[in-house]
């Protein structure tokens, strides 16, 4: 919705369509980012790749599997399931990953995992901020999300006052147990870097930033909560 002279009011077709894609780019082009620098991404990712490298199965299978959970949880939280919603969060999963795969090859061929630690450190950070920056905008938009964000929306308006940091957080939990118990079982740990440790105490608080100075006038609607 976007507030007009004090007023909300629906988006038209043209401006969801205009900030979906905006916000889609953002996330795309900073995921991309956090995987071709290799300096640690999402506490999500990070997970299913300590899965993937303890079971052998494809990291894919994880994130997919991630994706349909969250889409039945979402559910469970709104108490009944809307059908629109639980396809097209798996139809996201499904192409934002084939998007997300292109653009960090992309990336890599460009060379930038030849660049030095200390750079690829900030680039890292600077897709980490790009991706809640993209996340907040397609949180308001809300025509259609990744399952997990949809869960993180949910929860944050529903059972945390719309505390964005600390639905986030709560999110972000489960994901870094799973990582730490792989860890304490086989004593092996794979794409967990200081990416993901910023992206676990900073996502929330930059999408809550987000929310209130990257198109102000978009606002969430809550009225699904």
């Amino acid at each position: 919705m976007l507030v007009v002279e004090g007023e909300r009011r629906q988006l038209t077709s043209i401006q969801g369509i205009i900030f979906l894609i905006i916000g889609l780019l953002f996330n795309a082009v900073g995921n991309g980012i956090t995987v071709a620098t290799n300096m640690g991404s999402a506490p999500w990712t990070a997970s299913a790749a300590n899965l993937a490298n303890v079971t052998h199965e494809p990291i894919g299978a994880y994130l997919w599997l991630y994706g349909l959970l969250a889409a039945i949880f979402t559910a469970v939280l709104l108490g009944h399931l809307d059908v629109r919603r639980f396809i097209s969060n798996l139809a996201f999963v499904f192409f934002f990953s084939i998007i997300i795969n292109y653009i960090s090859q992309l990336f890599i061929s460009m060379g930038m995992m030849s660049l030095m630690w200390y750079l690829r450190i900030l680039i890292d950070f600077i897709g980490i901020i790009m991706v809640a920056i993209g996340v907040s905008i397609t949180q308001r938009v809300q025509i259609v999300l990744h399952p997990m964000d949809d869960v993180v929306v949910i929860t944050r308006f529903k059972y945390f006052h719309g505390n964005a940091t600390v639905s986030q957080l709560v999110n972000f939990m489960i994901p870094m147990v799973m990582s730490f118990t792989v860890w304490a079982v086989t004593h092996e740990l794979v794409a967990l870097n200081v990416g993901t440790i910023f992206s676990f105490l900073a996502q929330g608080m930059i999408i809550g930033w987000a929310d209130k100075h990257v198109f102000s006038r978009l606002v969430h609607r809550v009225t699904n909560y």
